[in-house]
């Protein structure tokens, strides 16, 4: 018994048995990973992170551009049904005879053909714009981001460029009719806003968006571009023609000084030189009702 206890204890003992155990040992110790190799791993995710991170950011803008330019074709279409069903007229960005229902936000028919709400609505109630006809970009309407005096939770403002070289107060009636709009696949009539109108200057980024970015109305009024168009997307916006289609612009597309000074404001106007002339003026629709009700 003892002799083979001091067999087993020599074999254990001896240089080659050490040396398995050496070995066994570094086959355990070398299965993990060394602080270098952990190191270099890190390293390895936080440069793809860093590759794709702006790649998917693209895809979820460009999926949110999408989306915000579905909403703006359901406008653009739902104008061209209203116009259908009203003689030619489209709906009116104002109408100051019609009380509560006297801007589009609030006009019950145009609101059940874009799909908002029933004719029979509390129109007072119903000026805003539901969730999911938001621009899923907009932060201020989304979050409903309160303004120091004004508060619309509306994603698109109507173009008024038209009617917007007078004083404000004195439009009653701002709206075309089919027969006004030359060129309506060339015409803008909805765009990106914090407001429910918008107008030809107000698309001036270096003086609105590039400084104020998504800020709510006032701010806008306070640097000179009231109504204005948001570049939402990519330092780009949606558009919606009086057609019924839209389309994605760059902001230098969609805005160009050289264009203000020089009178030309393409897609802003129907007019082919801006402010317009009165004889030109005098071509703008208004309804006989409205002409009725005019003071004399």
């Amino acid at each position: 018994m003892n002799r083979l206890l001091y067999l087993r204890f020599s074999m254990a003992n001896s240089p080659s048995a050490r040396q398995t155990l050496r070995t066994g040992s570094d086959r355990t110790f070398r299965a993990g990973f060394t602080l270098i190799e952990l190191l270099v791993v890190i390293s390895i995710i936080a440069l793809l992170m860093a590759i794709l991170m702006p790649a998917l950011m693209r895809a979820k803008d460009h999926g949110r551009r999408i989306i915000c330019g579905n909403h703006l074709r359901t406008l653009g279409l739902a104008n061209t049904l209203y116009a259908d069903e009203q003689d030619g007229w489209y709906v009116p960005i104002m109408d100051r005879t019609r009380g509560s229902n006297r801007y589009w936000p609030s006009n019950r028919l145009f609101r059940e053909l874009v799909g908002y709400k029933p004719k029979n609505i509390d129109v007072d109630q119903n000026w805003h714009s539901p969730k999911e006809f938001m621009c899923p970009g907009d932060v201020i309407s989304t979050k409903e981001r309160r303004d120091s005096q004004w508060n619309n939770w509306i994603s698109y403002g109507y173009n008024l460029t038209d009617w917007y070289y007078s004083d404000w107060f004195g439009i009653g009636y701002a709206g075309h009719k089919t027969t006004t709009v030359p060129s309506p696949a060339g015409e803008l009539i909805f765009t990106e806003s914090n407001d429910w109108w918008l107008w030809w200057w107000g698309a001036n980024y270096e003086d609105g968006w590039d400084v104020l970015g998504q800020d709510t109305i006032t701010p806008y009024k306070q640097v000179g571009t009231d109504g204005p168009t948001l570049y939402r997307h990519s330092e780009g916006v949606n558009i919606a023609f009086y057609d019924g289609h839209a389309e994605y612009m760059k902001k230098e597309k969609a805005f160009s000084k050289e264009a203000w000074d020089a009178g030309a404001p393409g897609m802003w106007s129907v007019f082919a030189d801006y402010p317009p002339t009165e004889e030109q003026k005098s071509r703008l629709p208004v309804p006989a009702v409205v002409k009725r009700s005019r003071p004399r």
